[in-house]
């Protein structure tokens, strides 16, 4: 608040302006000069004045004082719920997770010491398929999502940080006679169904799995799942085999067993959010990742 405002102010308080000046701890000339200040500036007169220094407020100066206050009320508000976040004293974030996710190991780590150290701060998780946390990234729905680094790069104004590598591989159903290999390698999928979500859902590394069924001669054989969820579902029911990380619930399922495919690779696991979300528990979730991640290397 400015130095006209807040000797206008205190002399509606006061109704007096020697008063006022005095409270303010400066001369009364001063004081009045302010306020006139502010009264050309409005175009309009605020007080009504005599010969001593006894005051009336004007309609205007009425609106203008009860306004002003509000004003006061709302930005001391503002303050505190600043000095609150800043210490950690409250704060929500909303995390959204793929069907299925494991919580990776740094990411839990953040996340507890923000329990422990903040236990104020709420932290919630949702679960959606890839267009679901790309949709709830941009829309707000999420503060932060993890996902992959190809699937982040398709998000508008989004920043991310790397939080772990994993493994691209095959899950196949325990009844299926491939189960029983060592090892398996694209070859081996001819004539296998392979279940493929639907495209909302489609995690670009289906591409590249294509690409490299057609280098080995021949165009996999796909049936199709709404969703993540039913894509899991249909492999533990053996209904066909599907490709998956090696940080998803479906490999620790006793009805599948997982094989890693290095023709597939690795792919990155980030934590993305948005350039302008200026929710303050990012912030300590980022600079705990930070400490984190100097504190193993």
């Amino acid at each position: 608040m400015d130095m006209k405002t807040q000797c206008f102010m205190e002399a509606a308080k006061c109704l007096n302006f020697t008063k006022a000046a005095e409270r303010m701890f400066i001369s009364q000339p001063a004081l009045s000069k302010n306020i006139a200040s502010l009264e050309a500036d409005c175009g309009m007169r605020l007080f009504y004045r005599d010969k001593k220094s006894s005051v009336r407020l004007t309609p205007a100066g009425a609106v203008m004082l009860c306004e002003l206050q509000k004003a006061v009320k709302i930005t001391d508000g503002i303050l505190e719920k600043a000095r609150m976040a800043e210490a950690g004293e409250e704060g929500h974030m909303v995390i959204g997770l793929r069907f299925g996710q494991i919580f990776n190991d740094d990411i839990k780590k953040v996340l507890n010491e923000i329990d422990v150290d903040y236990p104020a701060i709420e932290i919630e998780k949702i679960s959606g398929g890839y267009r679901d946390l790309r949709i709830w990234l941009e829309d707000g729905t999420a503060d932060m999502i993890v996902t992959y680094e190809e699937e982040a790069g398709l998000i508008k104004d989004a920043t991310w940080e790397e939080v772990a590598v994993r493994s691209l591989g095959f899950c196949v159903p325990k009844e299926n006679p491939l189960a029983a290999e060592k090892t398996l390698h694209i070859k081996d999928l001819e004539g296998q169904k392979i279940i493929i979500p639907d495209e909302r859902e489609i995690f670009t590394v289906y591409d590249r799995f294509r690409e490299l069924c057609m280098l080995e001669g021949f165009a996999p054989l796909e049936i199709y799942a709404p969703d993540l969820n039913h894509k899991n579902l249909m492999v533990e029911m053996g209904k066909g085999i599907s490709l998956c990380t090696d940080d998803v619930m479906i490999t620790r399922s006793p009805n599948v067993k997982f094989f890693k495919c290095r023709e597939l690779g690795k792919v990155k696991l980030v934590a993305a959010w948005l350039k302008d979300n200026y929710n303050p528990v990012i912030t300590f979730y980022h600079q705990m990742y930070e400490k984190l991640y100097r504190e193993e290397r």
